[in-house]
């Protein structure tokens, strides 16, 4: 949760052999970026063209004022790739072959030209090779969840969130597996060792705590700490989704609904959740999620790739119609840069990284839609 320039092809490559006529030409009108909120704006189509898309992309469209708040993050993904030697190939396919240099060339490209695509983002098709992900993307989404918590254990704060336990590394290599979730939390054999990190109000939050890895603690002393991932038990991860659809309990199966029938099932809630064996360990952190590259994810512009194919550090501008409380979809189109990966993230699948608001909490709960998306490389 990679590389769009040039270490994309890793997974892309034979599909793009089929794509590279189309769409390595790149011509389009030049226009004024428009917000993707307005009503009128174009759903965004599975077959869209370069030239569409251009046209109707906004740095608005992720929560930007302007495309040069890109800088810091493109500075990120330029870090990794310039770690790389830079004449060996990032992308080493029969029909494309892009060197680490190249990628970075393609980062340092993107840069330049940021002060300009305000008024000019037909500067992306001029400047930039357009290789479509035939097939397109399914596109879903991750957040930052804040947990509201207690630094102590007392009433309405009584799910511990746990450290790594200090037997765990010689258990997992002994025999790969350590206690199931079941285990740690009906038996308690965690207890009491010093290993509570805080004291959750709610044993949900901390279910989808884990889901997403990292998150923000909320105390009731109106003070705030990161956490983040700091092992897990070696057990198979069971979605929650998955367990309920089983039971017959859910329609859709979204994370808005499950949440909602947890809350309205309170005496069935560790029920569910014990059915997933797999648990994961915290640590404090001293910021946001933090990627595969080393560096905090941003919002709306930081992609969690299959890295073998869309390698980290490429450049991908990606179209899918999200999830919306008032409107039901609206369309997003924008500039992302392969800087995560995720075990749920496979082949033609992106995980946009939403935030830790409600919306983006909103979006990752329901985003599971196709769209276009393309790996720029700089001409």
């Amino acid at each position: 949760m990679h590389k769009i320039s040039a270490l994309s092809v890793t997974r892309l490559a034979a599909p793009f052999i089929i794509c590279l006529p189309l769409f390595f030409a790149a011509c389009a009108e030049k226009k004024q970026p428009e917000s993707v909120q307005e009503p009128l704006k174009p759903q965004v189509e599975l077959d869209e063209s370069v030239q569409s898309f251009v046209a109707n992309l906004s740095p608005a469209n992720q929560d930007l004022s302007s495309y040069t708040d890109m800088s810091a993050t493109i500075g990120k993904s330029l870090a990794y790739v310039n770690s790389k030697p830079q004449t060996a190939y990032a992308i080493d396919k029969k029909h494309l072959k892009v060197t680490w240099g190249e990628l970075a060339k393609t980062l340092r490209r993107l840069r330049e030209v940021l002060p300009m695509l305000d008024k000019n983002p037909g500067l992306l098709e001029t400047n930039f090779k357009w290789v479509a992900i035939p097939g397109g993307i399914d596109y879903s989404g991750y957040y930052e969840p804040q947990v509201r918590a207690s630094r102590t254990r007392k009433p309405g704060y009584e799910q511990a969130i746990y450290a790594v336990p200090p037997d765990l590394g010689a258990v997992r290599r002994k025999r790969g597996r350590y206690y199931d979730r079941r285990t740690i939390e009906e038996k308690q054999v965690l207890a009491g060792k010093g290993l509570e990190l805080a004291w959750a109000a709610d044993p949900v939050d901390v279910f989808f705590l884990e889901i997403q890895g990292s998150g923000r603690l909320i105390f009731d002393d109106g003070t705030q700490a990161y956490i983040n991932y700091a092992g897990q038990n070696g057990h198979k991860y069971k979605s929650s989704g998955r367990i309920m659809r089983e039971k017959g309990l859910l329609q859709r199966g979204d994370i808005f609904e499950q949440r909602e029938w947890l809350a309205n099932n309170p005496d069935r809630v560790r029920e569910i959740l014990h059915e997933n064996p797999s648990y994961v360990f915290f640590k404090f952190g001293g910021r946001g999620p933090t990627g595969a590259m080393g560096h905090t994810v941003d919002d709306w512009l930081s992609l969690a790739t299959d890295r073998g194919f869309i390698p980290l550090g490429s450049v991908v501008a990606y179209g899918v119609n999200i999830p919306d409380q008032k409107n039901d979809r609206v369309p997003l189109r924008g500039i992302g840069f392969a800087q995560d990966v995720g075990g749920a993230i496979k082949r033609n699948r992106i995980d946009i990284f939403c935030g830790g608001d409600d919306r983006a909490n909103y979006v990752a709960s329901f985003l599971d839609a196709k769209g276009p998306a393309w790996i720029l490389l700089a001409k």
